[in-house]
């Protein structure tokens, strides 16, 4: 059956819109997938640095507390805690002082206390509350000499966390408790910094599946759901999406291998996806207004032009027949009497044409002068690089007669490098004849910096079988002086340029030791190598350039998996490495 054009025109509307639907229903599917995946990676990040910073404070707490189980003052107190009254305040004194020493500035810990197996305690702060505590902290401790966190206390009202480690005496081998206290407010702090959005929040869970931190303080010390645990039991790191509490929450939860901590955090969907779901809600709304109206244009459209489409089309079976005199009315208005006025024109132009073949064989002639002018002018431009040639082997010839052979070595490197930058126009050379280019541009260097040490890694046999882009090198160790070393202000001491083989790709890396860019900058230089082959232009600042420029050159030239990736910058040095196809 043969449709007419309204009802082409109207199954049209129909299969666009049902395709924008899907592709709006596709769009916001992953759109949220995409958020919640990105949400859980900054919060596994987020926690994750909190994980850190917190193994490196109890790691900071540990190495301050050695002094105390390797004094002699401590282990006699533990030898000598079955003593009488007086003799363990003798014994316990030297300890005080001990940890008054270790106290100083460290607001961070709230007490210190050491306890023989006896059951006696010396503590800053009380002997008793110590005392009271020491049977179910050493049921804790697995093995002597190793710190325990041992979980959330409570002194007078105070929260406390606690940790603990068990030690010997190498003399009498009885051994002790050394209990430290540190003050919930530094934990707290740490946790403070970070926000997750408006009723985003972080706890931290101790190996009993207690509530080690919470936000709400009433929380402390008590038993984590076991929900929680169990999807965070075998896993180092992970997300899901609780719906326990009532609410659609994505948990992240970080497992820490030193403290045993577990670190959630919590973000309501509700919350992530809120703005996502009234654009979606608007863009229903106004979709099914504008295909309403659409498609009732739709139809006064379609029967005003198959009338006009039919007067065209009896214009253009006459045209077709010879006669191209024939007009289409003018009278009408809008695109149909653009038509019709077009279709007009073209036929005027027709007849125009036939009369003017001999006017283009007459510009064809002038196009061909015209070519021929640019090649005597491109002849021309020839004469400069020569001149610049002969003067510089003018200077060279006077550094050789006045034995200066530092301004003649310096002048050979600079006439090498000019030819092979003017002269040079293939689309590779072997890779020996770019490290020679190279040789000279460091040569140069080296006498403008005094202390520069280059070191060049390549194998020649290996070399020989790798073919580059010409100009590559050069600009990525001229890179390394302007960026690494001279906005800095720092001398340039070292240069590296090396070579490794791997699996079909030759890799170059240049190092430097200056100081090297911010992580932001360096991830979104390698974002960008990775996905430059969607990538036409440069998409930041124009300073920036010069590494986009080299690595398009070896993109397009080799194609994908070569061209430029910086494994390395921060204060130490930048490494840029150059993969190249391996013959």
């Amino acid at each position: 059956m043969t449709l007419t054009l309204r009802q082409k025109i109207i199954i049209g509307f129909v299969l666009l819109y049902s395709l924008l639907a899907a592709l709006g229903f596709f769009w916001y599917r992953m759109s949220t997938q995409t958020i919640q995946d990105n949400t859980i990676s900054l919060s596994n990040q987020i926690i994750r640095q909190m994980s850190d910073r917190l193994d490196y404070y109890f790691t900071e707490i540990e190495d301050l507390m050695l002094p105390i189980v390797s004094r002699s003052v401590t282990t006699e107190f533990i030898d000598q805690s079955d003593a009488g009254p007086y003799e363990r305040l003798l014994y316990s004194l030297p300890v005080s002082k001990l940890f008054d020493s270790l106290m100083v500035g460290r607001t961070d810990i709230y007490g210190l206390s050491v306890v023989s197996q006896d059951g006696i305690a010396t503590s800053t702060f009380s002997n008793l509350f110590a005392e009271e505590r020491f049977p179910g902290i050493v049921d804790r401790l697995a093995k002597a000499g190793t710190f325990e966190l041992i979980g959330v206390q409570r002194y007078s009202g105070v929260p406390l966390l606690t940790m603990a480690a068990k030690f010997y005496s190498p003399s009498s081998m009885n051994w002790g408790v050394l209990i430290v206290d540190l003050k919930m407010s530094t934990i707290r702090s740490f946790v403070s910094d970070v926000e997750l959005g408006e009723h985003g929040q972080i706890w931290i869970s101790d190996v009993e599946g207690n509530y080690l931190f919470h936000p709400e303080q009433d929380q402390w010390g008590m038993p984590v759901p076991a929900s929680y645990l169990l999807s965070a039991s075998n896993e180092a790191e992970g997300a899901r999406i609780d719906r326990s509490s009532g609410r659609n929450l994505l948990v992240t939860y970080v497992h820490s291998d030193m403290t045993r901590l577990t670190f959630f955090s919590e973000v309501p969907l509700a919350e992530i996806n809120k703005d996502l779901v009234a654009l979606r809600n608007i863009t229903i709304a106004i979709g099914i207004v504008i295909m309403i109206v659409s498609l009732g244009a739709a139809l006064t459209i379609s029967m005003s032009l198959t009338d006009s489409i039919l007067v065209i089309q009896r214009m253009m079976k006459r045209a077709e027949s010879g006669n191209l005199d024939v007009r289409a009315p003018e009278t009408k208005t809008g695109e149909i009497g653009y038509m019709y006025r077009r279709f007009n024109s073209m036929l005027t132009e027709v007849k125009n044409l036939i009369w003017t073949v001999g006017e283009f064989q007459l510009k064809e002639k002038e196009f061909e002068l015209q070519q021929l002018d640019s090649r005597m002018q491109a002849l021309q431009y020839q004469i400069n690089p020569h001149f610049l040639y002969n003067t510089l082997e003018i200077v060279n010839s006077h550094a050789i007669v006045e034995d200066v052979p530092v301004i003649s070595r310096i002048v050979q490197s600079l006439a090498r490098i000019f030819r092979y930058s003017v002269e040079n126009h293939a689309k590779t050379v072997p890779l020996p004849v770019e490290l020679s280019h190279m040789k000279d541009y460091l040569d140069i260097q080296s006498e403008r910096f005094e202390k520069l040490q280059v070191e060049i890694g390549l194998d020649d046999d290996v070399a020989a079988h790798v073919r580059i882009v010409p100009m590559t090198l050069q600009p990525l160790l001229e890179n390394a002086f302007k960026h690494g070393y001279q906005k800095h202000l720092l001398e340039a001491v070292y240069i590296s340029v090396r070579g490794i083989g791997d699996e079909g790709r030759f890799h170059i890396d240049v190092e430097d030791r200056g100081h090297g860019m911010e992580a932001a900058v360096m991830d979104r230089y390698n974002r960008l190598f990775l996905d430059s082959m969607r990538e036409v232009e440069w998409p930041g600042d124009s300073r920036e350039l010069g590494l986009w420029n080299v690595h398009s050159r070896l993109r397009l030239t080799f194609g994908e998996g070569c061209g430029l990736s910086i494994v390395r910058s921060d204060r130490n040095g930048t490494v840029i490495r150059v993969s190249l196809p391996y013959e």
